[in-house]
């Protein structure tokens, strides 16, 4: 099917019913006032469609309420991956002001800021990959990185649903079915490991067909507001695109206290990479070390770049090392709308002239 900008809006337009997901010219899910109390007793809040069927619990001990506030009883606490359905999302209250949005389960609500919205979709083995390799995506909400095309094989760690790598090879496993084996997409041709074939889906070049191709270079831009924490992009000054976001937080140093705040000011992407592993920090204090972090678009020399999440689900607060946390469908648009444009074929990071790249305005 043809990516058209007009098609895209309209994709846009059924997700903005379930903010904090993309919203397109919309004042759904808007943060509710918190002077105005609880929600009546007489009924729950009605349930919003998301375009996700599932969530994943971030960590253990999560708790299930009976209503969407956390002085609500207790029903339930989750297992850390643990995976339920989810069938709706609501506004409510707590346990922040900034994130209100609750998660309706079979067994009650869980608040979305530890939880991954995801899917659950099982994918057709390749049958072959060339020897240049190709991108593809984790489309269940985890699956295991094995040693070796093997069941039973060393579990190395686990890998969840949006992160984007490479496909090396294939690999006959001997529970018979195919296996793949796969690389950071700033790797090379280092092997990470193995995962089966039908939790990845690989990725076409409709996956990286630029929206809104014929927008002149200088009509495009994104702003990202650091006080209320959101990215909007804009054609000719018209908003397209809008996502709640988490940009650069304060965290605990060796040194002490240091913001690592997304730098203001005026910037262009000039280097893109749909999969990548992000590590930085020090471990004791404020290390992390992140495989597959998808559709990553820089705009400053330090490192500082729009990309997806896979390890919270809380937007609306700084809370990064610098970079514009988003959902991974939300870093994906911004990677095809922003240039410059990044093929299909390109093995690790595209780069480009700064002014070749779309402009990031940070205020």
């Amino acid at each position: 099917m043809k990516a058209t900008r007009r098609r895209f809006l309209k994709i846009g337009g059924s997700l903005a019913l379930a903010a904090p997901f993309i919203r397109i010219r919309s004042t759904h899910g808007q943060a509710p006032d918190p002077s105005a109390g609880e929600p009546p007793e007489s009924r729950d809040p009605q349930p919003q469609p998301i375009p996700y069927a599932f969530g994943r619990a971030f960590r253990k001990d999560l708790i299930i309420r009976e209503r969407p506030t956390t002085k609500s009883p207790e029903v339930r606490k989750l297992r850390a991956n643990e995976v339920i359905p989810i069938m709706g999302q609501v506004v409510g209250l707590g346990p922040t002001t900034y994130n209100p949005f609750w998660y309706l389960t079979r067994d009650g609500y869980v608040h979305s800021a530890n939880v991954q919205p995801c899917n659950n979709v099982l994918n057709e083995p390749l049958r072959e990959v060339g020897e240049d390799g190709l991108w593809a995506e984790i489309t269940v909400p985890f699956t295991e990185l094995r040693a070796a095309a093997d069941p039973k094989a060393g579990v190395r760690t686990l890998l969840y649903y949006g992160c984007v790598f490479r496909i090396l090879r294939l690999a006959e496993g001997t529970d018979g079915k195919t296996w793949y084996g796969i690389a950071d997409g700033n790797g090379g041709n280092a092997g990470l490991g193995f995962v089966r074939a039908e939790h990845l889906r690989p990725l076409g070049p409709e996956d990286f067909a630029p929206i809104s191709p014929h927008v002149p270079l200088d009509k495009k831009r994104i702003e990202v507001n650091l006080k209320t924490q959101t990215a909007t992009a804009y054609e000719y000054d018209e908003p397209v695109f809008t996502a709640r976001v988490a940009t650069g937080g304060r965290y605990r140093t060796p040194e002490g206290i240091v913001d690592f705040f997304t730098i203001p000011g005026e910037h262009r992407i000039f280097r893109k990479i749909a999969g990548t592993r992000m590590a930085g920090g020090t471990p004791g204090y404020d290390y992390y070390n992140l495989p597959g972090v998808s559709w990553a678009s820089f705009f400053t020399s330090s490192g500082i770049a729009f990309h997806g999440v896979y390890w919270h689900n809380d937007y609306g607060q700084p809370r990064s090392h610098g970079c514009v946390n988003m959902l991974p469908d939300q870093a994906h648009w911004v990677f095809r709308w922003t240039m410059p444009a990044y093929p299909h074929t390109e093995r690790s990071n595209l780069r480009a002239r700064r002014e070749e790249g779309s402009l990031v305005r940070v205020f």
